[in-house]
């Protein structure tokens, strides 16, 4: 941190409230606070909207003004503006010019680092001392937010969400708009702009937690919030600018674009998922199922695409018609381009267990024709929001998830290669997943979990012993950890890992900076593989191997950075 004066304050000697285990915390001078907040408002909060931020502007206020004076400050408060700062390091780091706040972007990665290790410890702290409050609910979704782009859904953001539905309820949130009864909320907020934002944090808590229950790892098929344990209305249909304290809300209609727009159509789509998830065995084989509620489930994902509003289209007739939309609400090009996605790759997963059965079951054709569809859309998304934002970079490092999204499209590929034969030119169907692939490549130079997706699928091939008919036995085998093989392939051997240098925990935590590196591709020998092997593979052994794959691929990257402390040994 020495190579970046002026950066970073101490407050342990001027929060008194912090004691013992939390022994110090980080902040940048107020002016640097107040641009990575602008930063966030400009290019992150519009895919993580659950802050209102008049709210979260007073609170820094009030928290430089505290630290001056040496006041106490409630930790949750605290949490939510380093997680904020953080979440904006990260980001700004790998943009140039006018847009990267701090300089070099080994400053950013570093300065993120610290804060993130910093509001990890600030929460922890508020969860052992305090009864909680949303600041604390809002700050786990955003931390959440922040680790998913660097470990996936791993555990760690697991807890954190599991947390932030805990401390929800413990709140009184699941009631809201409990009118009487014992349900009722007697602490209600007077105030109807303060009902609405927790209206607003608590649905963005269920969306999520129904959209990850059909969305592969260790929650696959469950969920945590039941819809009838709570009584909540559904946001309104409302802009921030119009949530004035001490007057009414007037709702527009949802043909309207408003702030919350996407959200809302993100909850419809979560709770198509929970549907789902209700009717899909926990087993990963689908044949018990009766095939026509597969056929019902998929007629609701339809109906969301057509009643979808026109901005939140992603069809080239809506986004010609929507042009001057977006001159006015520029968030709403990179949400329907997220909603599209989101939603083509749980519509494969409905039918994923029926595309490799089409090639002996031919009632299944549907499954098929929809799932090549969808997988096909995901790939031509992504290449379209490129354009529309003029940068590759920026779309993969802000949607993220569309590392997870174009892996599983090209999966779907894949698996119709090898199974359904004569589907037309097997050339033309080849290069499609090649073209799925270098899109993987392109985001593996931004992200590392790109080329642990690699890595898992790879470990799983291995665990079920896939040998590939073209190759002798012995080459067939992918190569052990230590071992020399296809570049990526190698899996750490866990018992002799060493705790990383700081250069190693920035590069591990963060995305490399060099896009000029040349990264050797895997994805090319991994689809010709699969080509291959499709035909000597049964139905089961393929249940077996997507089932394990799902398991795995949101939990990559389970040698996560400790942050308990900072490597430069200076104590969170």
């Amino acid at each position: 941190m020495s190579n970046a004066p002026g950066v970073y304050q101490s407050l342990s000697a001027k929060l008194p409230h912090f004691q013992s285990p939390l022994k110090s915390v980080f902040l940048p001078p107020k002016d640097e606070a107040s641009s990575l907040l602008d930063y966030y408002v400009k290019y992150v909060d519009e895919l993580q909207h659950v802050v209102f931020m008049p709210q979260v502007r007073k609170l820094m206020d009030t928290l430089y003004a505290n630290v001056d004076q040496g006041l106490l400050t409630p930790p949750s408060h605290v949490a939510l503006i380093l997680t904020i700062l953080a979440t904006s390091a990260a980001l700004s780091s790998h943009q140039s010019g006018d847009c990267r706040l701090l300089s070099p972007p080994s400053v950013a990665a570093h300065a993120s680092l610290v804060w993130a290790n910093s509001a990890l410890e600030v929460l922890e702290f508020s969860r052992r001392t305090t009864a909680g409050g949303l600041e604390d609910i809002q700050a786990s979704i955003l931390m959440a937010f922040l680790l998913h782009h660097v470990e996936g859904f791993s555990a760690r953001s697991r807890r954190l969400f599991a947390g932030a539905i805990s401390t929800a309820r413990d709140l009184g949130m699941h009631r809201l708009d409990a009118t009487s009864g014992p349900s009722a909320d007697p602490k209600k907020s007077v105030d109807p702009v303060d009902v609405e934002i927790q209206r607003r944090v608590w649905w963005h808590v269920v969306a999520t937690d129904w959209l990850l229950g059909l969305s592969g790892g260790p929650q696959e098929g469950t969920y945590f919030v039941q819809p009838n344990h709570f009584r909540v209305n559904l946001p309104r249909n409302i802009d921030d600018k119009a949530l004035i304290y001490g007057r009414p809300l007037a709702e527009e209609p949802l043909s309207k674009p408003t702030t919350m727009s996407y959200y809302i159509q993100r909850i419809k789509l979560a709770d198509i998922c929970r549907s789902v998830v209700d009717v899909m065995p926990l087993s990963g084989v689908s044949t018990s199922v009766d095939y026509q509620q597969i056929i019902a489930l998929d007629a609701k994902f339809q109906a969301f695409f057509d009643e979808l509003p026109t901005f939140l289209k992603v069809d080239e007739k809506s986004r010609l018609e929507t042009e001057e939309i977006m001159l006015h609400s520029p968030q709403l090009r990179i949400q329907r381009y997220a909603l599209g996605m989101i939603a083509r790759t749980r519509r494969c997963k409905l039918h994923q267990p029926f595309l490799i059965r089409r090639s002996v079951e031919s009632h299944y054709t549907y499954s098929r024709d929809i799932s090549i569809s969808s997988a096909r859309c995901v790939i031509r998304l992504k290449r379209q929001v490129e354009k529309e934002l003029d940068s590759v970079n920026i779309v993969n490092v802000k949607l993220h998830g569309v590392v997870y999204h174009v892996f599983m499209a090209t999966i779907v590929l894949v698996m119709d290669l090898c199974f359904n034969k004569n589907e037309g030119d097997d050339d033309d169907r080849k290069s499609e997943v090649a073209a799925a692939c270098t899109i993987l490549e392109e985001a593996a130079r931004q992200s590392g979990l790109a080329r642990e997706f690699l890595n898992s699928l790879m470990g799983i091939m291995r665990k079920h012993k896939v040998h590939l008919h073209h190759l002798s036995e012995e080459a067939a085998d992918f190569p052990q950890p230590g071992q020399q093989g296809l570049p990526g392939s190698e899996i750490p051997d866990t018992a002799k890992a060493t705790a990383p240098s700081e250069s190693q925990l920035l590069h591990g935590f963060f995305p490399p900076q060099d896009n000029s590196q040349n990264y050797l591709s895997d994805f090319d020998a991994i689809w010709k593989d699969y080509v291959e092997l499709g035909p000597n593979m049964d139905v089961p052994e393929w249940d077996n191997l997507f089932s394990d794959l799902d398991s795995r691929l949101p939990d990559t990257m389970r040698q996560a950075p400790d942050l308990s402390q900072d490597r430069s040994g200076r104590g969170l």
